[in-house]
């Protein structure tokens, strides 16, 4: 007998251990999800009373819940706007993630949910090594990276995670995605679909094959993922492991100059999120500096706890983390 082969009993073994896992996992989460969130003062809503940054529309309907164009007031701009030029994306998403944790009716759907650039960054750089990992006789069993499961559930981004399970909540994800360090994408992932959209605001700064090379690990781990995370054969039985298909909008997508690409990527996560299909005629590079002055009023304004602006720009990081 090859003693390095898995004998049925093994496989058994695994398949119970896998499951085991997966499902205290989902009761966790599920547990978690019966909870009542206990919001901080600050947080009890996602604008607080005396923001001029942002103009409230009033709201009858899902989505268009504000108007992301809204003038920002001047008044400290040019401290926040250097703030907001050292570290802003994860920043800002969590800033979303709050808006949509306590009023998901401003927004497109209720089944969604952003992810920071560590998601796209991780899956990127260990992706090699989930793709020659050896798997079993089903295609399954590959290394998974770190955190898969935490970003499956929605506990990760730990800021305002909503507990949600992809597929089973999340229809929707939207992530910023960093290419070779000088230039941001946005993407948005259609789970029921298979299929991922790219905006990009560069369109000559990263070629078509250039773009097959980015995409790559999402187009295999987001299929994979939902498979090997499936709570019964049953419910996998529903996924395949063929990967997504992707496509780089191009009509209508604003374009700007270089720098500029992190503050219009999230703006292209922002507006649809909201359920807006065409981008705003206010969204080019004239009102950029503007643009970026209301986003890192926003930030600050979303800072809980502190009067000072020194306070609020130190406790700012609070809003950069992963975890």
């Amino acid at each position: 007998m090859d003693k390095n082969k898995d004998t049925v009993s093994d496989v058994h073994m695994q398949e119970a251990k896998r499951l085991s896992k997966k499902n205290s996992a989902l009761a966790v989460v599920r547990e978690r999800s019966e909870r009542d969130r206990k919001l901080a003062a600050s947080q009890q809503s996602p604008f607080q009373k005396n923001i001029t940054s942002i103009l409230i529309i009033p709201n009858t309907k899902v989505g268009h819940g504000y108007d992301p164009f809204a003038l920002p007031d001047k008044q400290l701009s040019k401290a926040l706007t250097e703030c907001l030029k050292r570290s802003h994306m994860d920043a800002y998403i969590n800033v979303l993630r709050l808006w949509y944790t306590n009023n998901p009716n401003h927004f497109r759907s209720e089944r969604m949910c952003f992810l920071d650039h560590v998601f796209s960054q991780m899956w990127r750089e260990k992706y090699m090594e989930f793709k020659s990992s050896t798997h079993d006789h089903n295609s399954l069993g590959r290394r998974l990276l770190g955190g898969s499961w935490d970003l499956y559930t929605c506990i990760v981004p730990t800021f305002c995670a909503s507990n949600k399970i992809w597929d089973v909540d999340v229809d929707d994800i939207y992530a910023p995605v960093n290419f070779q360090n000088d230039h941001w994408l946005a993407i948005w992932i259609l789970i029921p679909k298979r299929h991922i959209v790219v905006w990009n605001s560069i369109v000559k700064h990263i070629s078509h094959a250039q773009l097959d090379e980015v995409m790559e690990p999402f187009l295999t781990m987001v299929p994979y993922l939902l498979v090997e995370c499936a709570s019964s054969n049953e419910e996998r039985i529903k996924y395949s492991l063929e990967p997504f298909t992707y496509e780089r909008a191009t009509v209508g997508v604003p374009q700007c100059q270089a720098g500029d690409c992190g503050v219009y990527a999230l703006k292209y996560i922002e507006y649809h999120a909201l359920g807006y299909t065409l981008f705003h005629a206010a969204f080019c590079d004239k009102n950029v500096k503007a643009i970026r002055e209301k986003m890192t009023h926003n930030i600050y304004h979303e800072t809980p706890g502190f009067e000072g602006i020194e306070d609020k720009l130190s406790y700012y990081n609070e809003l950069d983390t992963y975890g």
